[in-house]
């Protein structure tokens, strides 16, 4: 593993702010990478201006826009490395994230996938430990099959990622599922190889305002119920229904977070149609309608 070559894929869209802090976090790591690949996606900042200093230690390569499933694409077919981490260039690594993921790899030749457990940052705030009630082992080969896969998956954080080009092959980011197109490349591959879940926090995501999974929850909920839909085969319909009554959940919860307890409605619904004995659900659905209707019928001049 001494020998393995590594390559860093950064997708870049209106970074010019941030991509330094995350291009210092690769060139700060106790274990180097061979090359850093900074995808520029079309973006209408001075990304040119701020990868100046870094000079040839970056690699800078220019599309139109397209997203970031196309960036790191693109990236993927430009690398050379054994290994292929990913890091948006809002977020930053731990000095040892690629020192642990490559020890690990080392150790597990049979493991395809390695993440981390993270950080959560607002921007100028103090960092905080995300945490998850993992249903999963940690610091473990993980093989996963059925319902386990997407439990799994939809808790792996492209920003703490490095997998085997190997394990990669063919599979590439849905350009089509923005916002969860990386689920649905984890989902393949975790259904396929064995990954590696590491309890050490590896890395920060700084919530950035505006960032593209905050930007359009309806985008982000609809794409991931095409990605359960793409992926139904590997869990039973009863497990099916439970995800996708999750994904109904979210989806109300959004829309009453922005005010539109109308528009919340119809998800709501949708999961009490698959979860017709959930309290919490039964309650959110009163919650829509209480804010979406009630409210009407006092400000209704008839």
């Amino acid at each position: 593993m001494n020998d393995t070559s590594v390559s860093v894929i950064i997708p870049a869209y209106r970074a010019a702010k941030t991509i330094g802090r995350a291009v210092d976090s690769v060139l700060g790591q106790s274990c180097q990478s061979q090359e850093i690949l900074v995808v520029d996606d079309g973006s209408p900042d001075d990304l040119t201006a701020a990868l100046a200093p870094y000079g040839n230690r970056v690699t800078v390569i220019r599309k139109p826009n397209g997203g970031a499933a196309s960036a790191r694409n693109l990236g993927i077919e430009r690398s050379s490395g054994d290994l292929i981490a990913f890091l948006d260039a809002d977020d930053y690594w731990e000095p040892v994230k690629l020192e642990r993921q490559l020890a690990i790899l080392q150790q597990h030749p049979e493991v395809g996938l390695t993440s981390s457990q993270a950080y959560t940052q607002q921007p100028g705030g103090v960092r905080v430990a995300s945490f998850w009630t993992l249903p999963f082992a940690l610091d473990e080969v993980l093989r996963a099959s059925g319902s386990m896969i997407f439990e799994i998956a939809f808790r792996v954080w492209t920003t703490t990622v490095v997998v085997r080009r190997q394990a990669l092959g063919n599979h590439r980011f849905e350009q089509d599922l923005e916002t969860a197109e990386d689920r649905d490349l984890w989902i393949r591959l975790i259904a396929s190889h064995p990954v590696y879940f590491c309890s050490e926090r590896l890395a920060t995501g700084v919530d950035e305002a505006g960032s593209l999974s905050r930007s359009n929850g309806d985008r982000d909920c609809s794409n991931m119920l095409r990605v359960l839909h793409r992926h139904a085969a590997l869990v039973s319909p009863r497990e099916l229904r439970i995800w996708e009554a999750c994904v109904y959940k979210r989806w109300a919860a959004v829309r009453l977070s922005l005010g539109d307890a109308g528009a919340a409605l119809e998800p709501a619904w949708s999961r009490l149609r698959r979860q017709c004995f959930s309290v919490q659900g039964w309650w959110i659905m009163l919650k829509c309608l209480a804010r979406g209707y009630v409210p009407r019928l006092f400000h209704s001049d008839v």
